[in-house]
């Protein structure tokens, strides 16, 4: 009982803090918006890939457009999920193990999602690290629901770090510029050597560091900064 309440006082703090902090970032997205309407205006579907602790504003920007994410199935990812339906994103259960019962489905149903024409939202080094190391399974994914990859990333003026946490998760403070951007989206053949599928990866997480650095370029003072 005592743990049933601890988790229920732990979504409802979530949800708090972020219904608290993000309406009062000054949020630019512009380009990654206009982006995401032309692919989606195309009838693709968009798989979009971060690094963990990054994924504090993908919460309310992804809120009520239908998308789906790939979650940890336990107690911390329960929070998570509360959270994330919260704000109208879909969970999909999965562990560390790629042969558990409980990955096959969740990833099913994720593959399942996108194929609806749906967002898709993974964690590249979730749930549980190591930090900025990216897991398999993306390429396929995308392969396998005719996706585009979008590498994404986010940046805050000010911001608390979470430095215990395996990931450095990043909590932006009330008012603070935040800035999304994503780097070129990335095609992905249908039939792949595995000495290509590693370069894509390659590609993958090169464009993803990318698009922090511009990011945090765009967030400092004298940047021009756009609230969505």
């Amino acid at each position: 009982m005592f743990t049933a309440l601890s988790q229920f006082c732990k979504k409802i703090g979530l949800i708090l803090l972020y219904r608290l902090v993000s309406p009062t970032l000054r949020l630019d997205s512009t380009e990654v918006d206009a982006l995401v309407a032309q692919y989606l205006g195309q009838g693709r579907s968009i798989l979009f890939c971060s690094w963990h602790e990054l994924s504090f504003i993908g919460f309310y920007w992804f809120r009520q457009r239908g998308a789906g994410a790939l979650m940890e199935a336990s107690l911390k990812g329960d929070v998570l999920a509360a959270m994330s339906n919260f704000y109208g994103i879909k969970d999909f259960r999965v562990t560390d193990d790629y042969k558990n019962p409980q990955t096959i489905r969740g990833t099913v149903g994720f593959i399942k999602h996108i194929k609806q024409g749906n967002c898709g939202v993974i964690a590249l080094d979730g749930p549980n690290g190591p930090r900025r190391v990216a897991k398999p399974g993306m390429i396929k994914i995308a392969q396998k629901t005719n996706a585009v990859i979008f590498p994404i990333a986010a940046a805050y003026s000010r911001k608390l770090v979470l430095r215990r946490r395996w990931d450095k998760y990043q909590v932006p403070l009330l008012g603070a510029k935040a800035a999304l951007r994503v780097m070129k989206p990335l095609e992905i053949p249908a039939s792949l050597t595995e000495e290509n599928e590693k370069a894509l990866y390659e590609e993958v997480v090169s464009d993803l560091n990318r698009a922090m650095e511009v990011a945090e370029k765009a967030v400092k003072p004298g940047s021009s900064n756009k609230k969505a």
